[in-house]
């Protein structure tokens, strides 16, 4: 392995880990961790991964984070990977409302989001 590759695995790592945590979170991965493979699931698995690594990348570079250390710049990674897809799943609501969804069922996704991400790991139930 040549001395630049290293610090590339250390980023692409919480990328990846960070789209399977976006993953839990949009649903797609149940509480007993099955996945079922779906062309959708892929396109967020790829957003979320892509998201992760160009949208760090220029936070790292546009913010002046290169002297960080690599491990420093894999979390901005993970936080990217995770709320870079949240940022999608907004816009993709947006577009729902906009084609005549109901607000209360927006709503009600959205609620049932929240629950699954502060309810302990058992999707919302106590």
């Amino acid at each position: 392995m040549q001395e630049n590759t290293i610090p590339w695995i250390i980023k692409v790592v919480p990328a990846v880990v960070g789209a399977l945590l976006a993953l839990v979170l949009s649903g797609d991965i149940d509480k007993e961790g099955k996945i079922k493979i779906s062309f959708a699931v892929i396109g967020k698995f790829v957003a979320s991964v892509t998201v992760s690594l160009y949208g760090g990348s220029a936070f790292i570079e546009h913010f002046d984070l290169l002297e960080k250390s690599t491990m420093y710049q894999g979390f901005v990674m993970l936080i990217f990977a995770v709320f870079g897809l949240l940022a999608i799943g907004i816009v993709y609501q947006s577009i729902a409302l906009l084609k005549g969804k109901p607000l209360s069922e927006v709503i009600s996704e959205i609620k049932a989001a929240f629950i699954s991400i502060i309810g302990n790991g058992k999707g919302g139930q106590s």
